[in-house]
C-alpha cells in the first residue's frame, strides 16, 4: 500500500492498475548464470515510487528482499568519486557507452582502461580503487555509504556471495585483465571479492525508490536530510545512467523512456526524474538484455502517462513573479504621524514591491532578470519577496548578484525579505568592473523591508530640507492636540509619565484594559502569536508607534482583556492615563472626558478605517 496520505492517492491508483495490468506479463525468466538467482520467484511484482518532497507510493512485493546486483554500480561509482577525485578516476575507467552487453571485455586497446563504469569491467575497476583507498575499512566504507542513500542499514546475502564468488569466472578475468593494464595496481582478487560482495547487497523495492529520490535530489536523501552526495558528483553519476546504464539498450531506453536508469539481473530496476521522483520496480524475469521485462515496461508507461521523459518537459508555465506593485498599494505596519503620512503620499510609488516564486534556474532567473530591469526603470527602492522561492542554484545565483550590483551601482536601492536561504548576500569581492558595495540589507519580513523603505524616503526628504524629525515630533501633542486648550490641561495632569528599557513589555495579552498611552518618545510594536503552516508559533506585526500616537484604545474603552503583547523596540517613555484617574476625572469635569472619549473613538476609527483599504488593495494586486 502507498504511504503517502488521503488526497494524493492519483498516483498511488496509478502504480495500482500498472501492477494489476503487467503482473500478467509472463516473457522473460529469472538470471540462472548465478545460482542462487535462479531461485527467484518469477511472479515477484513490486513498484514503488518516491518524490523528492519525502513522499512514498508503493505496491506489490516492495518489501521483499533480493540483491541489488549491478544497481550497486553507479552508486560505487559515485562513491569513488567523492573518496577519490573525478581525475583519478578518469585515468581508471572511461565514460563512453560500450553498446554492449554488461559482461562485456570492453577495454580501450590503447589504455586498458574500461569503458564506462556500468558495465562489469567499468565496475570492478571502479570497485578496486575504493579497494586500493582503504583495503582495511573498504566493505564498511561501502556500506556506511549504502545506509546514507537508503535511509538505513543494508546487508550481504553471504550465500549469494558464495554463489557469486564461485560461478564469477569471467569477472575474475576481467579482474585480472585489469591488473595486467595496472589498471588494478595490486593483486586484484581482493577487490573481487568486494565487488562480489557489494553485487550481493540485499535491498528491497523500497529501498531502490529512496536511492533513487535521493539522486533526483541532488544527493540529499529526502527522507532523511543525509547528504551522502554532491550535487556535482550526482550529475556525473545520472548522466552515465542515462547514457550506459541499461547497456546495449541504452539507446532504445533512452529513446523509449527518457530517464536516467540502472537494471540489475536481480530483477530491479531504478530511474531518476532529477529534481521530482525516483522510480523503483523489482521483478525477477528479464529480457535477453538482461533487464526486468515488468521493470522496462512499468517505467514506459509511467514515462508516457506522467510525462516523465526529460526530452518532454513543458515550458515552464508559472510566472517567476508571482505579483509586483507599488508601495502606494500596501503600506508598512508603522503608523506614521499626520505629517510624515503627508511626506510619504507623493513618494510611496518610488517603492516597487515584487513577489518571486518556484525553482529559480537559469530559465526562470533569465526571465526575472528582464523583468525587474524593466521595473527598476520607475523605481527608487526595489523591495524583493523571497518567502516563496523553494531553490536558487549557484549558478543563476551569481547572475542575480551581478544584476543587484549593477542596479546598486546605479542608484537603485535594494532590498530582501525572507531571502537567508538563498545566501544572495554579496561575495567577499565585488562583482568585476563595480564598486564595492555595503551588504545588501535582507529583513526577516516585507512588513519590515516596506517600513525599511518608507524609513528610507522620509529620510531623503529630511535631508533635502535640513531639519530633522525630532524637532517635529516634540511639537506633537497626539489625540491631545485635538481637545481644547482647557481640557487638554486637564487630561494632562492626571497622565503620569513613564519610562521602558528596550525589550521592556508594556502590554501582555490577558492584562486588563486599565490604561491607555501616548507615545512621548521611542518605538513600541503590537505583536500576536500565531502558528504557521510549519506548526511553530510566531511573532506577527500588528502596528507599531512613535512618538504622539496613541495605543491602548480599544481595550480601554471596552474594558475587555488586551489581545496582543505590546513590547518597546527601543527605549522610550509614554504618557499612561489609568482607568481609576479616568474615573476621578469623569466625576470633577465630565465635559473633558466626553470630549476625550470623542477623539479616541474618531482616532479608532480612522485606524479601522486605513486598514480596511489596506486589505481592499491587497486583494486586487
Amino acid at each position: 500500500m502507498g504511504s503517502a496520505g488521503t488526497g494524493a492517492n492519483v498516483i498511488q491508483d496509478l502504480i495500482e492498475e500498472l501492477h494489476g495490468r503487467f503482473a500478467s506479463l509472463n516473457e522473460g525468466a529469472p538470471a540462472d548464470y548465478i545460482p542462487e538467482l535462479a531461485k527467484a520467484q518469477a511472479s515477484d511484482f513490486g513498484i514503488a515510487i518516491a518524490t523528492v518532497d519525502g513522499r512514498l507510493y508503493e505496491v506489490g512485493d516492495t518489501r521483499k528482499p533480493f540483491t541489488i546486483q549491478s544497481i550497486s554500480k553507479p552508486f560505487v561509482y559515485g562513491l569513488a568519486l567523492k573518496l577519490l577525485s573525478p581525475e583519478h578516476m578518469v585515468n581508471k575507467v572511461g565514460v563512453e557507452p560500450s553498446g554492449e552487453a554488461f559482461n562485456a571485455i570492453s577495454l580501450d586497446p590503447a589504455t586498458g582502461r574500461p569503458r564506462n563504469p556500468m558495465i562489469n569491467a567499468g565496475a570492478i575497476a571502479t570497485t578496486a580503487q575504493i579497494c586500493a583507498h582503504d583495503p582495511e575499512n573498504a566493505e564498511a566504507i561501502l556500506l556506511d555509504f549504502f545506509a546514507e542513500m537508503a535511509g538505513r542499514r543494508l546487508s550481504i546475502d553471504e550465500s549469494v556471495f558464495v554463489s557469486e564468488q564461485s560461478s564469477g569466472h569471467r569477472n575474475r578475468a576481467i579482474g585480472h585483465l585489469l591488473r595486467n593494464f595496472d589498471i588494478v595496481e595490486t593483486d586484484p582478487e581482493p577487490a573481487l571479492d568486494l565487488y562480489f560482495r557489494q553485487c550481493s547487497i540485499t535491498v528491497t523495492c523500497r529501498d531502490l525508490a529512496v536511492m533513487a529520490a535521493t539522486l533526483a535530489c541532488q544527493g540529499r536523501n529526502p527522507f532523511t536530510g543525509a547528504q551522502p552526495l554532491t550535487p556535482e558528483i550526482t550529475v556525473r553519476i545520472l548522466a552515465l545512467m542515462a547514457t550506459c546504464g541499461t547497456y546495449d539498450f541504452a539507446g532504445q531506453w533512452l529513446y523509449d523512456v527518457g530517464m536516467p536508469a540502472k537494471s540489475g539481473v536481480g530483477g530491479g530496476v531504478l530511474a531518476v526524474v532529477p529534481g521530482r521522483l525516483g522510480i523503483a520496480t523489482y521483478s525477477p524475469p528479464l529480457d535477453h538484455f538482461g533487464n526486468s521485462v515488468r521493470g522496462v515496461a512499468v517505467c514506459n508507461e509511467l514515462s508516457d502517462s506522467l510525462g516523465l521523459s526529460l526530452f518532454n518537459q513543458y515550458p515552464q508555465t508559472t510566472a517567476t513573479i508571482r505579483r509586483s506593485y507599488r508601495g502606494s498599494q500596501r503600506h508598512s505596519r508603522r503608523w506614521r504621524s499626520a505629517e510624515e503620512l503627508k511626506q510619504l503620499q507623493e513618494l510611496r510609488d518610488g517603492i516597487r514591491i515584487v513577489h518571486v516564486q518556484g525553482v529559480l534556474d537559469f530559465a526562470a532567473v533569465e526571465r526575472l532578470v528582464a523583468e525587474l530591469l524593466e521595473i527598476a526603470e520607475e523605481a527608487r527602492i526595489l523591495v524583493l519577496d523571497f518567502e516563496h522561492v523553494t531553490e536558487l542554484p549557484e549558478a543563476p545565483r551569481h547572475l542575480l548578484r551581478l544584476l543587484f550590483a549593477a542596479q546598486r551601482a546605479a542608484g537603485l536601492e535594494i532590498l530582501l525579505a525572507h531571502g537567508d536561504h538563498l545566501k544572495l548576500e554579496a561575495p567577499a569581492s565585488a562583482a568585476e568592473g563595480t564598486a564595492i558595495l555595503d551588504p545588501i540589507p535582507t529583513l526577516e519580513t516585507l512588513d519590515r523591508a516596506i517600513e525599511w523603505a518608507e524609513n528610507r524616503l522620509l529620510e531623503g526628504l529630511r535631508d533635502a530640507e535640513d531639519h530633522s524629525l525630532a524637532a517635529e515630533i516634540d511639537e506633537t501633542l497626539g489625540f491631545l492636540d485635538a481637545l481644547q486648550p482647557a481640557h487638554r490641561q486637564s487630561v494632562a495632569a492626571v497622565m503620569e509619565l513613564r519610562p521602558f528599557h528596550q525589550g521592556d513589555f508594556v502590554i501582555r495579552k490577558g492584562d486588563t484594559g486599565d490604561e491607555l498611552f501616548l507615545v512621548k518618545d521611542g518605538r513600541f510594536t503590537t505583536t500576536i502569536e500565531l502558528v504557521g503552516q510549519d506548526g511553530q508559533r510566531h511573532q506577527s506585526r500588528l502596528a507599531t508607534f512613535g512618538p504622539g500616537m496613541c495605543f491602548g484604545e480599544i481595550a480601554f474603552l471596552s474594558g475587555k482583556p488586551r489581545m496582543a503583547n505590546v513590547t518597546a523596540d527601543l527605549p522610550g517613555s509614554c504618557w499612561v492615563l489609568t482607568r481609576s484617574e479616568f474615573d476621578r476625572l469623569q466625576a470633577g469635569n465630565p465635559a473633558a472626558t466626553s470630549e476625550l472619549l470623542l477623539v479616541l473613538t474618531t482616532g479608532l476609527a480612522q485606524k479601522l478605517a486605513l486598514a480596511n483599504y489596506q486589505l481592499t488593495l491587497m486583494e486586487n494586486i
